[in-house]
C-alpha cells in the first residue's frame, strides 16, 4: 500500500468513526458519562477502603521483574481484553442487550480507578510513576477502543436490520479486525513499558 493509499485509508477510517459517533450521540454520551462516573467511583472506593486490601492476598498483584511473569501477564491481559471484546460484540446485536455492554465497560472503568488508586497508596512514588505513565494511559486507551467498537458495532447491526445490503458485513469485518489489532498493539505496548520499569502492578482484568 502506497503512502497515498495509506493516507486515504486513514482519512476514510477516521471519517467513518467520527460520523458514526456523531450519529450515535446518545450512546456516546451515556458511555462517556458511565466511564467517568465508574472511574471516579473506583478511585473513591480505593481511597476509602484501601485498609481492607492486603497486597499479600494475591489481589491481582504481580511483580513484572520476576522471570516469566511479563509474558504471563501479557496473555492474561490480552485474554481479558478479548473476553470483553466478545461480550461487547454479542451485546451490540440489539437494544435489549446493550445494557450488558454498558455494564462490562463500566466495570472495567471501575477496576481501573480502584487499581491505580491502590497502586499509588501501596507503592508510593513508584506507584504514581507506573500509574501515570503506563497503567492509566494504556487502560484508558483500551476503554476508548472498546467503547468505540461497541458503538460502531451496535450502529452496524442496526443498519443491517434496517437496510440490509452487502456493504454492512464488510464494515463489520473491518471493525472487528481493526479493533483486534489495536487491542493487541496496546497490550504489547503496555507489556514493554511495564518491563522497562520492572514494576509491581495490580492488573486490570
Amino acid at each position: 500500500m502506497t503512502n497515498k493509499n495509506k493516507n486515504r485509508f486513514f482519512r476514510e477510517t477516521s471519517s467513518f468513526i467520527l460520523d458514526t459517533i456523531k450519529e450515535c450521540k446518545i450512546r456516546t454520551i451515556i458511555i462517556t458519562s458511565l466511564l467517568l462516573i465508574t472511574l471516579l467511583t473506583g478511585i473513591i472506593v480505593g481511597i476509602r477502603t484501601h485498609n481492607s486490601y492486603n497486597i499479600s492476598n494475591n489481589f491481582g498483584v504481580v511483580d513484572i521483574s520476576e522471570n516469566g511473569v511479563s509474558s504471563s501477564t501479557f496473555f492474561t491481559r490480552l485474554l481479558s481484553m478479548l473476553l470483553v471484546f466478545l461480550i461487547l460484540f454479542g451485546s451490540s446485536y440489539n437494544k435489549y442487550t446493550w445494557a450488558i455492554g454498558f455494564i462490562f465497560l463500566g466495570y472495567r472503568s471501575y477496576l481501573l480507578g480502584l487499581n491505580i488508586t491502590l497502586m499509588i497508596i501501596f507503592y508510593g512514588f513508584s506507584g504514581v510513576v507506573v500509574s501515570v505513565i503506563v497503567a492509566l494511559p494504556c487502560q484508558l486507551l483500551t476503554l476508548i477502543v472498546l467503547s468505540v467498537f461497541f458503538i460502531m458495532m451496535s450502529k452496524t447491526f442496526c443498519d443491517y436490520r434496517n437496510f440490509g445490503g452487502c456493504r454492512i458485513p464488510k464494515q463489520k469485518t473491518k471493525i472487528l479486525v481493526t479493533t483486534l489489532i489495536l487491542l493487541l498493539l496496546i497490550c504489547i505496548l503496555e507489556s514493554i513499558l511495564l518491563s522497562l520499569f520492572s514494576a509491581k502492578v495490580i492488573l486490570v482484568i
